[in-house]
């Protein structure tokens, strides 16, 4: 028998809906994946532009993202973390680093005018019990609309995804989470989630519905269900798939599906 972690983030049930046995390499046995290329890149774009935020609107021009991205490249110590990423020797140099992150930062004044916007909540904490199951995560950015409602949003630095194989309800869960837990943790309604896609650059708009909202609530209890019975029974199985030539577990070959 295995104890199940108590509360779970909209991630944590992405990674076990992908696979039970990383959510428990990951989750359970606290074995940590090593950063990579991408999930770095990712981080140092929302840390610059959730520091460009807190300037005054003025200043929230490319030139002044350009200071902060220096800034903040200095002070988190950012040419050691990515100098010592293992992809960094395939990938390129830290320049290139440099550039894919900068790039991501300027498409978003293709996307809005940070002049122009104000938000209401960044990087915001929020912790609620939806239908009994305890969920913690932070949202990126929230604004509250004339009506009242809430705009959920979120950065990605990665590609837009492939309807065929990530649909809809699979693209938004994650905010649609978030929705949920605004709702239970605050009696706030969010009429709107949007996913703003930094390296294309797209946003995906989705308008919340009870509908949407029944799904992702269904999505969160079947999860925790499943979590629960596959530690009561000591496994949780592997699945193998093109994902997994991707997967830390895989290559060091913590995964017994590839153990052998």
């Amino acid at each position: 028998m295995l104890t199940p972690p108590a509360y779970l983030s909209p991630s944590a049930i992405g990674t076990f809906r992908q696979c039970p046995q990383k959510f428990k390499l990951s989750r359970i046995d606290k074995l940590s994946e090593p950063p990579t290329w991408h999930t770095h890149l990712g981080t140092f774009v929302h840390e610059v532009l959730e520091h460009m935020y807190q300037q005054p609107p003025e200043s929230r021009t490319v030139e002044g993202v350009r200071a902060i991205a220096a800034e903040r490249w200095a002070a988190s110590g950012w040419q050691e973390k990515v100098d010592t990423l293992e992809e960094a020797r395939k990938l390129g140099p830290i320049a290139k680093f440099k550039t894919q992150a900068f790039d991501c930062m300027k498409n978003l004044f293709t996307l809005e005018n940070p002049a122009e916007s104000e938000f209401d909540g960044m990087e915001h904490n929020v912790s609620a019990s939806v239908e009994g199951v305890q969920l913690r995560g932070i949202i990126d950015r929230f604004s509250f609309n004339e009506d009242g409602t809430i705009t959920i949003s979120d950065y990605k630095t990665g590609k837009v995804p492939n309807p065929r194989f990530k649909p809809e309800d699979d693209e938004f869960f994650q905010l649609l989470a978030y929705a949920l837990m605004l709702q239970e943790a605050d009696q706030e309604t969010t009429s709107s989630v949007e996913i703003v896609y930094l390296a294309e650059p797209v946003v995906r708009r989705l308008e919340v519905t009870p509908v949407k909202l029944s799904i992702a609530k269904g999505t969160i209890i079947e999860t925790r269900e499943s979590i629960d019975n596959f530690a009561s029974q000591g496994d949780f199985p592997p699945v193998t798939g093109p994902l997994c030539d991707w997967c830390h577990f895989k290559a060091t070959k913590i995964c017994p599906a590839f153990s052998n």
